[in-house]
C-alpha cells in the first residue's frame, strides 16, 4: 500500500497558506517548501517577470514538474502556488501523494490581504484585466471546485489564529492513524 507522507497546501494567493506552512513544518518537523519560492529562485526572477517573459503556460509547466520532484521527495509541507490545481495532471498528483489541506478565505479577506501586501503587486502578476477585487471572485469561482475536488481537509483562515489551524491539521492528520506521516514525535 502507498502512504501519503507530504501535506501540501492549497488555495487561493493570500489564504495563509505559506505563513501556515512554515508554522506547520516547523510543528512537524517536516522540511517546508514554498513553491513560488522555489520558482522565483530557479527563475532568478519574480513569477511576474517570469510570467512577461515566457507566459503562463511555460510557468505552469514549471510549477508541475516542481509539484512532480515535491511528490517524490521524503514527506514535508508544500505551500502550493494558487494555480496548480488548474492542471489535471497536478490534481491527481496532489489527490494521490499528498495530505491535501484546503485553505479557504473570504473574497474580502484575500482582497485585503493582498492590498496590504508590499511585495504582492511588484512579484505577482495580474491574472487578468479586471480591477483585484472582481478578479478575485471570478478566479474563485472558477478554482472552488478544483480546489474541492483535491482536498481531505477544509480550513477557513479568516479569523481563525494561525495557531489552531496547525492543530486542527495535527489532529486531523493524528485522527487518521497516518503514523507514517512521521508528524507526531
Amino acid at each position: 500500500m502507498e502512504h501519503k507522507k507530504s501535506i501540501a497546501l492549497i488555495g487561493f494567493r493570500a489564504t495563509g497558506k505559506t505563513l501556515l506552512g512554515r508554522l506547520l513544518s516547523e510543528k512537524c518537523r517536516l522540511r517546508y517548501a514554498d513553491m513560488d519560492e522555489i520558482l522565483t529562485t530557479d527563475f532568478s526572477m519574480t513569477i511576474r517577470e517570469w510570467v512577461e517573459h515566457f507566459g503562463w503556460e511555460s510557468f505552469r509547466e514549471a510549477e508541475s514538474r516542481l509539484l512532480l520532484e515535491l511528490a517524490e521527495s521524503p514527506p514535508l509541507v508544500v505551500a502550493t502556488g494558487g494555480g496548480v490545481v488548474l492542471l489535471e495532471s497536478n490534481r491527481q498528483i496532489l489527490a494521490e501523494r499528498f495530505h491535501v489541506v484546503w485553505l479557504q478565505a473570504s473574497c474580502e479577506t484575500i482582497h485585503e490581504r493582498i492590498r496590504e501586501d508590499r511585495r504582492s503587486h511588484s512579484q505577482r502578476p495580474a491574472l487578468s484585466g479586471l480591477p483585484l477585487e472582481e478578479e478575485i471572485r471570478e478566479l474563485l469561482g472558477c478554482r472552488l471546485p478544483l480546489y474541492r475536488q483535491v482536498a481531505h481537509l477544509t480550513l477557513w483562515t479568516d479569523k481563525e489564529p494561525v495557531s489552531n489551524l496547525v492543530d486542527q491539521i495535527i489532529s486531523f492528520l493524528d485522527c487518521k492513524n497516518l503514523e507514517d506521516t512521521h508528524l507526531l514525535p
